[in-house]
């Protein structure tokens, strides 16, 4: 599976000044798009609130194996 992430645009929380919100756009095969948002259908999210959960996990994973380091 071939990804291209990059941020477009910064959109500002209301309740968080110092923390904002990206818009990332992800180029994926469309079989992966399906499963995921059947995966998304099934848990009651939206593909992007999926997409976000999943990548939170990884990433936290990766801070807990110190693959990478926690901010």
């Amino acid at each position: 599976m071939r990804l291209s992430v990059f941020n477009i645009k910064r959109h500002k929380i209301a309740y968080d000044g110092d923390m904002g919100k990206v818009t990332v756009t992800i180029y994926m095969e469309e079989v992966d798009k399906e499963a995921l948002q059947q995966l998304a259908d099934a848990e009651e999210r939206s593909l992007s609130q999926m997409a976000v959960l999943i990548l939170k996990r990884a990433i936290r994973q990766a801070q807990n194996d110190g693959t990478i380091t926690p901010k």
